[in-house]
């Protein structure tokens, strides 16, 4: 049986509270929840043409100066069918991460280039951190009805800490050698 894919709950579960255009759904998408699910817009917008052929979504045209935009919003159906998703116990996650596949198969002939990628990794871990903690700061400020936007915000925040502690000992140990 082919997995299900999410995107469509994705996008119903931002339409819960707000109708939004698939530009706004996009910035939503990358900006709140690109620590752990991410949407490419090329999955964002032939899904929102699906969800509205299934009555999930209503569609109204909107007009900024002379620019057409879609404004989708969530359906009593398209509600109902979130709920079930929701309801349903979390398929489990396939975790595929390029640089521990790199790792794993590093030797003495590849280390040199395997301690790059650890420097290149946690220069990019200690500015994912940073951007991290402003956004936890804005969450608790000015989102303060999002309390599990926030939850989720801390579990990656701790996963980023975790991986900035490691390939620091990682990236000491090596130079010690």
């Amino acid at each position: 049986m082919a997995k299900e894919k999410k995107t469509k709950y994705v996008l119903l579960g931002f339409l819960l509270t707000e109708s939004l255009s698939g530009y706004q759904l996009g910035r939503l998408i990358r900006e709140a929840t690109s620590h752990f699910w991410q949407e490419s817009d090329a999955s964002i917008y032939p899904t929102l043409k699906i969800l509205a052929e299934e009555g999930l979504v209503s569609v109204e045209e909107a007009f900024v100066g002379r620019r057409r935009k879609e404004i989708f919003t969530i359906t009593a159906q398209g509600r109902e069918a979130f709920l079930g998703w929701f309801k349903r116990e979390p398929e489990p996650d396939i975790h595929r991460e390029e640089f521990l596949l790199k790792l794993f198969f590093t030797d003495d002939k590849t280390e040199a280039e395997m301690q790059k990628h650890r420097e290149e990794k946690l220069a990019k871990m200690r500015a994912a951190l940073k951007l991290f903690e402003e956004t936890e700061k804005m969450l608790i400020k000015e989102l303060p009805h999002k309390p599990y936007w926030l939850e989720t915000l801390r579990i990656g925040l701790a996963h980023v800490e975790l991986d900035i502690a490691l390939l620091t000992q990682q990236i000491e140990r090596r130079r010690q050698c």
